[in-house]
């Protein structure tokens, strides 16, 4: 993983720098050539120097570390964003280098197209850097505390007003802390959430997950914390994260892990029952919708018609199953809602089936989170959120 992830910022940074010479070539003439090469090394330096140091991949550098990581991930995007950016202004430019004639001796020639596609290939480094820039600091302003109101018909009427704290895709590791965990669990305490779910991605650095499990065990709702695996779980250290949840539980911490199974609890004699479900992790749709149709059938076996059924699930696809099994709300993440939206609309709104926000069929809601941390904190239009879900009848 390293390797690769070495060897893509290697190749983007060459590709920029073949682009900035067609797009602005004053910035890399001369000695300013060294400076983006001394950009290119510190950028990879980030990722180099805790494994050198005996760190591992996680590690924390004291004084340096952080501003290294910041440093490398806005250049890293910045470098994506000229990439996507500039590609086709120089294509145009080629295009018109290739059908250009030259005009008669003495004609007037217009030279507005020209400035044109070359005010277009300066502006397209600083639209890079700005927006690069703006990304990381509203990725790394903190997360919101988002309200959301879920109406239901038929709710029963002990449940009115019931409160659900949902975190999701924290990502404790490189850009987050276990006291960051903190805070959000200490906001859905401040909240008044009866119940509190983690939907997965918790996190990334297993240095970092005695702390992070002793961030969990804050929570103060009523009904205590239930959460479920999501895909990082798996790649990062899937025994020692199961061995955290198991302390918790042992030592009667108010946390629960649910895979493919189920939790009731009563609430005003309500009896409300919540299944978490593994994520698929399978290679291809068809190995992923097995695996989902398999959890579906082992996690909702014993739900009765007198409990109000719950779904926490990492991947919101696996939304229709729970719908199908009387779900009646299901909350997922894994998305981060895209990390870029405009006026609300997440910009790769075709990846996912469901992205971002509220979604119904027939009887059932999910709610997919922004996600309350991140593996890379860039974001724009989508702040990482604490939800807090209030049950309403209809």
């Amino acid at each position: 993983m390293l390797l690769g992830r070495l060897v893509f910022v290697a190749v983007l940074s060459l590709l920029g720098f073949v682009l900035l010479r067609w797009l602005w070539p004053g910035l890399v003439k001369g000695g300013r050539k060294w400076v983006y090469l001394a950009l290119v090394v510190l950028s990879l330096a980030a990722y180099l120097l805790p494994r050198a140091l005996g760190l591992g991949a996680h590690g924390e550098i004291p004084f340096i570390g952080e501003p290294l990581k910041l440093l490398s991930t806005v250049w890293g995007v910045t470098v994506l964003i000229m990439v996507v950016a500039g590609l086709p202004v120089v294509f145009l430019r080629w295009v018109r280098e290739r059908r250009r004639v030259d005009p008669p001796e003495g004609a007037d020639v217009s030279l507005e197209r020209r400035d044109l596609l070359v005010n277009a290939g300066r502006a397209v480094p600083l639209l890079a850097l700005g927006t690069s820039a703006a990304g990381v600091v509203n990725g790394m302003s903190g997360f919101v505390v988002r309200e959301v109101e879920v109406r239901m018909r038929n709710l029963p009427p002990a449940l009115e007003g019931f409160r659900i704290g949902q975190i999701t895709d924290v990502h404790v590791g490189p850009f987050i802390t276990p006291e960051y965990l903190r805070g959000a669990v200490e906001a859905m305490n401040a909240a008044g959430a009866h119940v509190q779910v983690m939907t997965g991605d918790l996190i990334d650095d297993l240095t970092q997950l005695d702390e992070t499990m002793e961030a969990l065990a804050g929570c103060r709702a009523p009904h205590g914390m239930l959460a479920v695996l999501g895909n990082h779980e798996h790649f990062r250290g899937l025994n020692a994260v199961l061995r955290g949840y198991a302390s918790l539980q042992k030592r009667g911490a108010p946390v629960r892990l649910l895979v493919d199974s189920a939790h009731v609890f009563e609430h005003e004699g309500q009896r409300v029952r919540v299944v978490g479900v593994d994520y698929p992790l399978g290679r291809g749709m068809g190995a992923r919708t097995s695996l989902m149709q398999a959890s579906a059938e082992k996690a909702f076996q014993g739900t009765s018609p007198e409990e109000l059924v719950l779904c926490l699930t990492h991947h919101p696809s696996f939304f229709p199953y729970a719908v199908e099994r009387g779900a009646r709300l299901t909350l997922a993440g894994h998305t981060h809602g895209g990390q870029v939206a405009f006026f609300g609309m997440p910009l790769f709104w075709f990846v996912f089936e469901f992205m971002f926000g509220g979604y119904r069929r027939k009887d059932g809601y999910l709610y997919v989170s922004g996600g309350t941390g991140h593996w890379l904190p860039f974001r724009l239009g989508i702040p990482p959120e604490v939800t807090v879900l209030t049950l309403r009848g209809t």
